[in-house]
């Protein structure tokens, strides 16, 4: 789900997770693709502007019922850059066609006070090259993105190493209920230079956050050559990680 956006640590983390036990190969995945949009709201008016975005909820929680959608989410950041966002809202779809669905059903929705007084504005569309998750309906949790950049004609090695290394320890997530989703991320519609790739996880708590790190450090001892590997495909000055809180989300 960020100027390429959603989890792990910085870059220590970046080659931590490199470490991760190789798994099986895994069966050919759905397609899903993500819609961000990122909002700077003032300090003053964070209230009535999350106010607002939960009258877009009924109309999502529709949507994943019909099918048009797999999960949304609103989040608000944590970690506050000067000229940063301040809360963004996504959904993902197994369609391009459940995006557009999608926009079209909030359209008469966008045209609030709260989102006129919001100073910056930007959106993503992604291709989603691994999603999971379960089903759930809260309005609390946190959400981790990484944002990675592939060094020029090593985006394919990056999205192996992360089918190969990271997802498996992503599942069991999911499967212990620490992990309410993730998605691994590159632009569908390019609006930075290709290459970008994120990581958005969101946790079911904070205890999520520390069990992902402890389980990355571990890994990182166990296998330190993984995670050169790992390095050694991306352009490190160009990690960047974004903490945000759950203000609402659904999986179907």
């Amino acid at each position: 789900m960020i100027k390429r956006r959603f989890t792990i640590l910085g870059i220590v983390c970046a080659l931590a997770i490199s470490a991760l036990v190789a798994a099986a190969p895994a069966a050919q995945e759905q397609t899903h693709y993500t819609w961000v949009s990122f909002w700077a709201v003032p300090r003053a008016q964070w209230t009535d502007f999350e106010k607002a975005r939960e009258q877009t909820y009924s109309v999502l929680e529709r949507l994943v019922g019909d099918g048009t959608l797999v999960a949304w989410g609103s989040d608000a950041a944590e970690v506050h850059t000067e000229d940063g966002y301040t809360h963004a809202n996504w959904f993902v779809s197994n369609t391009q066609a459940g995006i557009t669905k999608t926009l079209e059903s909030l359209r008469s929705l966008s045209r609030t006070q709260a989102l006129a007084n919001t100073t910056k504005h930007r959106d993503l569309m992604l291709h989603t090259i691994a999603h999971g998750g379960k089903t759930a309906r809260t309005t609390s949790g946190y959400l981790r993105v990484a944002l990675w950049q592939a060094k020029p004609g090593r985006g394919n090695d990056v999205e192996q190493f992360f089918k190969k290394y990271i997802q498996p320890d992503l599942d069991a997530g999911v499967a212990d209920g620490s992990v309410l989703m993730y998605n691994f991320d590159t632009e569908q519609i390019h609006t930075d230079a290709p290459g970008g790739y994120n990581l958005a996880v969101v946790y079911a708590n904070g205890d999520g956050l520390d069990k992902s790190a402890a389980m990355l450090a571990a890994h990182a001892k166990e296998n330190p050559a993984a995670g050169e590997g790992f390095g050694a495909m991306l352009e490190n000055q160009a990690h960047r990680d974004y903490l945000a809180r759950i203000l609402g989300f659904q999986h179907k």
